[in-house]
Parts: structure tokens; C-alpha cells; sequence
């Protein structure tokens, strides 16, 4: 008769499991094995390896108690693919080798919110606005009230050229008509002026 054929110790669960998509980074690699625990001692290698897709390892130290075997993440793992490398040796004496992937998906940081302007600067900001505008605004009466404080100065003070140039046009005839006119005049009382004189001291006999 043929012996019986026993099967082998093997992997029968992990965290992270194969394949599996996390949305964030595992705090430990654990895996967990049938029969009754692995093999330890001098000589004797149980260890996991975790690695990213550019090969920088990211697994702590192993740690093996009875059929389970753990390592710590040493940093939280970035986004991105992983592969986990194990080796036991079972209580049988058989070892094994065998690898499986898992995901830890990218973080987009959220975007910071921009701070709102508070009550009280809103209200300094228009307090200043009407301090500005009840300012300026007696500046401009001034300017006005002077302006027009000026002009009916302006208008009773007469202008020489413009008295000559009314006059002119007021008498119908031109500076020079009035000169010639004086010079006559004058010619006029001269002549009889003379001939007065004249009479006196020629009398008739």
C-alpha cells in the first residue's frame, strides 16, 4: 500500500491582502500560516521583505510568533505599488518562498481655504472711506465759495481798453477827429485873439 500524501503549510491570510487597493499606508506587513508554527533557531531564515517598484525596501524588522510573521513600517508608505517577499521554513522542515503585490493609493492634499475678512476689518475699512469723503468735501466748498466770491469783483473792476474801446464806439467817430478838431479850435481863438489886438491899437480916426 501506498503512503499517505500530506500537504504542506502554507500562507492562509495577510493584511494588506494580495492585490488589495488601500487609501492609506498600512501601519505592518502580517501574515499568517497553517500547521502548527514555523521553524526557528540557529540557521533557520523566516523573514518578509517589502519593496516599492524602484526596489528601496520599506519593511522593519520580522518578528515571528508560532504560525504568524509581522514587520513594522518603519515611515508611512507613499502612494504607490508594493510587492511583499517572504521566506518561511514550517514545522515540517519545508521551506517556501513566495511573493504577493498590494496598492496604497495617491493622496491629493487638499487646498487650504482663504481666510475671510473678519467683521471688524470690513468695518474699519469703511469707516475710513467716510472719514476720506467728509473730508474732501468741504475742500471743494471752499473752492467753489471762493470762485464765486471772486467773480462779481471781477466784473465791477472796468478795463481801460475796453472804457477807450466803448467810448469809441459810443461817439461815432475816432480819437484822431477829436484831436484835429481842438487843433481848429484853437487856431480859431488865436486868429480872433490877434485881430482884437490889432483894432485896439490902430483905432479909427
Amino acid at each position: 500500500m501506498a503512503a499517505p500524501a500530506w500537504a504542506h503549510d502554507s500562507l492562509i491570510a495577510s493584511s494588506p491582502e494580495a492585490g488589495e487597493v488601500l487609501q492609506e499606508s498600512p501601519e505592518e506587513i502580517t501574515l499568517e500560516f497553517s500547521g502548527g508554527g514555523l521553524t526557528t533557531g540557529d540557521g533557520i531564515t523566516n523573514i518578509v521583505q517589502v519593496s516599492d517598484a524602484d526596489g528601496e525596501n520599506w519593511e522593519g524588522e520580522t518578528e515571528v510568533e508560532g504560525a504568524t510573521m509581522s514587520a513594522e513600517f518603519p515611515e508611512e508608505l507613499p502612494g504607490g505599488d508594493y510587492t511583499v517577499a517572504y521566506r518561511v521554513v514550517y514545522s515540517d522542515g519545508h521551506a517556501e518562498e513566495q511573493s504577493f503585490d498590494f496598492e496604497v493609493e495617491e493622496t491629493t492634499p487638499e487646498p487650504e481655504p482663504t481666510p475671510e475678512p473678519t467683521a471688524s476689518a470690513s468695518e474699519e475699512t469703511e469707516d475710513e472711506a467716510e472719514t476720506e469723503t467728509e473730508s474732501a468735501a468741504p475742500a471743494e466748498d471752499d473752492d467753489a465759495a471762493g470762485s464765486s466770491a471772486a467773480d462779481p469783483d471781477q466784473a465791477e473792476e472796468p478795463v481801460a481798453g475796453d472804457t477807450a474801446a466803448d467810448t469809441q464806439q459810443d461817439s461815432g467817430l475816432p480819437v484822431w477827429a477829436f484831436v484835429l478838431g481842438g487843433i481848429a479850435v484853437v487856431g480859431l481863438l488865436a486868429a480872433i485873439a490877434t485881430a482884437v489886438l490889432r483894432g485896439r491899437k490902430n483905432p479909427r480916426a
